[in-house]
């Protein structure tokens, strides 16, 4: 798909790869048409720093983002300026949750100093613990809580915190709490089934409840949901989020976008055509796919059918076989 809200690059984060003009030079190459540049914030307190960052400081930290804001807003000019592409640049950042108010607070102040088209709100912590680095971690975090189903809701209270204080133009990875989960070890404890068999609407109610209550809220604050395809790398048989929340999101008439949170050049529109396939599964449940745009220098919401979006000449360009 043409489109990608939500992208890094390893001059930017330590746990990605290649340059920031690599990245955008390749989704120029392969006909994009919205690319965000999104670059994880700041965060403010030594213990939330990650392995590979043991050697930065929080100074570091803040200093690199201001780097990153001036750089891509430099080849947002530069791009968006070339009358011989369609590629338009937008530049944002992606927002973390469950850590605390401070960050937050910190994150409305970086979104109008640096004036910047839009957040990707993200959560990646739970009770200041990483979710999204590895199963020990996400264990850890689950410890705190008496049951899975007690874990999973305060995720969706994090990510209702996100939405209410952040107002996110894109909700990302809406369900990466499930991302190192695993169905055929992980039992509720309170029904007795194994993660893979629970049906949250039925079997954890206040879940689903916390769903359709950020669901109602991301649709009332105009957002999208994106269609995330780094779950498929990470071992998922389709974006995030699963079937069950985005039939019922569609059901709501939420509106979704496209992302492929690339790391790196070679997960520039990774595994799109499965995304498409994901979404053609999906029938008359959905019509459209909408996109961020830029019109006299002023954000709105675009779309255009399925229909459109698989005629795209970017599939022939780009010959995708994921």
């Amino acid at each position: 798909m043409p489109f990608s809200h939500h992208s890094h690059s390893g001059q930017y984060v330590s746990h990605a790869e290649d340059t920031l003009d690599e990245i955008v030079d390749q989704a120029k190459r392969m006909n994009f048409r919205t690319y965000c540049l999104t670059e994880h914030c700041p965060r403010y307190s030594n213990d939330l720093l990650y392995p590979e960052e043991s050697d930065l400081s929080l100074g570091d930290l803040s200093a690199t983002f201001d780097r990153y804001m001036v750089h891509a807003k430099r080849i947002q000019k530069k791009v968006n300026s070339d009358d011989k592409s369609r590629l338009k640049i937008l530049v944002g950042f992606e927002s973390e949750g469950g850590i605390d108010d401070l960050h937050l607070q910190k994150y409305r102040q970086l979104r109008d100093e640096y004036d910047v088209q839009l957040i990707v709100g993200s959560v990646h912590y739970i009770d200041r613990v990483p979710i999204d680095f590895d199963r020990e971690q996400w264990l850890e975090a689950k410890s705190h809580y008496n049951s899975f189903q007690d874990y999973f809701k305060a995720y969706f209270d994090c990510q209702y915190e996100v939405v209410e204080k952040l107002k996110p133009e894109v909700v990302s990875h809406f369900d990466l709490i499930r991302l190192f989960e695993d169905g055929d070890v992980d039992r509720c404890e309170i029904t007795g089934k194994l993660l893979k068999d629970i049906d949250l609407k039925e079997d954890w109610p206040e879940v689903w409840l916390a769903i359709q209550r950020n669901i109602a809220l991301i649709n009332q604050q105009g957002g999208l949901i994106e269609f995330n395809s780094a779950a498929i790398r990470k071992g998922w048989d389709s974006p995030y989020p699963k079937r069950d929340i985005t039939e019922y999101a569609l059901s709501q008439s939420a509106k979704f976008c496209l992302s492929d949170d690339a790391h790196a050049i070679s997960q520039v529109g990774l595994n799109y055509g499965k995304v498409l396939g994901y979404i053609q599964s999906l029938g008359e449940k959905i019509q459209n796919i909408y996109f961020w745009d830029l019109k006299d220098g002023k954000l709105f919401v675009n779309h255009e059918t399925i229909a459109e979006l698989s005629q795209d000449p970017f599939w022939k360009m780009n010959q995708i076989d994921d």
